[in-house]
């Protein structure tokens, strides 16, 4: 058990000296998210428009028996920030202010690839089965405050694939982001 605790203290001490190396200026606006390349540069991230689609099965139609399923939809087969595959990626996402616990409004998830989309499920109905909402929350984050306004997130392997960032407003319910997705891909 000690050795546990000491294992969890370093790991917590190294991840705060590394956060102090950092000399990547925030982000200009709220919502705005890097992706730091070293520790003093990174890249901003692209906010893309996404869709809510909604299908039914065919059984639906024909004998009112089936599912439902509802998708965030963002067009094209990969985000415009391609970066090449490493153990920790590091990212500064700037808030109107940092005050609030970022796993509360900051949702980050893998996406699906068909087509020529990337999407992910969002919810579910079926006629037996009831009703399912699935969470966008889909990848763990360490997170702390960073400068004024941001949090510095750092996530531990990801693997190659489309990745989304969704920010909802903590001070507000308004879910004037709810429609914006910010992108990157993970390449090998």
């Amino acid at each position: 058990m000690k050795s546990l605790f000491l294992t969890l203290l370093l790991c917590v001490a190294t991840i705060g000296v590394q956060s102090q190396n950092i000399t990547v200026a925030e982000p200009e606006f709220s919502d705005e998210t890097l992706l730091l390349t070293s520790d003093s540069t990174g890249i901003k991230l692209p906010r893309e428009n996404a869709s809510i689609n909604t299908k039914a099965s065919a059984s639906m139609y024909l004998f009112e028996i089936g599912k439902i399923k509802s998708r965030v939809t963002l067009q094209g087969k990969e985000s415009s920030a391609q970066v090449p595959h490493t153990p920790v990626i590091r990212l500064i996402v700037k808030a109107q202010d940092n005050n609030t616990d970022p796993h509360s409004f900051i949702n980050i998830f893998k996406f699906d690839l068909k087509k020529s989309e990337r999407r992910i499920q969002i919810s579910e109905t079926g006629t037996f089965s009831g009703s399912k909402k699935n969470s966008l929350a889909k990848i763990d984050y360490q997170a702390e405050k960073y400068g004024e306004s941001s949090y510095l997130l750092t996530i531990q392997d990801l693997a190659e694939g489309e990745y989304g960032i969704s920010l909802g407003d903590p001070n507000s319910l308004s879910g004037k982001n709810q429609l914006k997705i910010t992108t990157f891909g993970i390449t090998d």
